[in-house]
């Protein structure tokens, strides 16, 4: 194949940066109840899959950088997002802990508290979470992280004449009963699955 001058990048394969988040997205059902919604951003955000390489060193190399001696032993797997709307529900994801229910002697509630738990729980963590875009030809990709939990700092700045959007961290964590499969992928759709 000759080289072509320019590269004209082909529709399908270009993605777009807007796109959703959802909580527990299955991607064979859309409809699945037990999807939830991150809800508005503004900012857009980044999913980060950071493998750290050590190279395998011996007497007589030329440099760290021989083919075939390097292996990956860590992984970060990230997903960062500015939360436009942040409501307790979102917050109790973002940085777990509890929220409690305050009421009068009616039973009406008057207010929620919502306070971090001290450290993490199994519950925290969420199945997973996925960024949903599409390509510039239509087509749906997502971007998903797996056991996921919400272990990054919660910054809220508070600015005239402005709205909070503070940026929130996900993080992918490896299942202990398969430390082999990282936790993140990718699916690019043909077609959407229908409801």
């Amino acid at each position: 194949m000759p080289i072509q001058r320019p590269a004209v990048p082909s529709p399908e394969k270009v993605k777009l940066g807007e796109g959703v988040l959802v909580f527990n997205f299955n991607p064979d059902d859309w409809d699945d109840p037990n999807t939830i919604a991150f809800g508005a951003t503004r900012g857009g955000g980044n999913y980060n899959v950071e493998p750290t390489n050590v190279p395998i060193r011996f007497d007589g190399d030329r440099g760290e950088h021989t083919k075939g001696l390097k292996r990956k032993t860590e992984w970060v797997i990230q997903i960062t997002a500015n939360a436009l709307e942040l409501d307790l529900d979102l917050m109790k994801k973002v940085l777990p802990g509890t929220i409690e229910e305050v009421t009068d002697d009616l039973e009406n509630v008057i207010y929620k508290k919502f306070r971090p738990n001290i450290d993490y729980k199994l519950s925290d963590y969420v199945d997973n979470l996925a960024y949903i875009t599409k390509t510039h030809a239509g087509n749906t990709v997502a971007y998903v992280i797996e056991n996921v939990l919400g272990d990054g700092a919660l910054n809220v700045a508070f600015e005239d004449k402005s709205e909070i959007v503070p940026e929130t961290t996900f993080t992918a964590h490896f299942d202990p009963d398969n430390m082999d499969e990282v936790p993140t992928y990718t699916i690019e759709y043909e077609m959407e699955p229908v409801a």
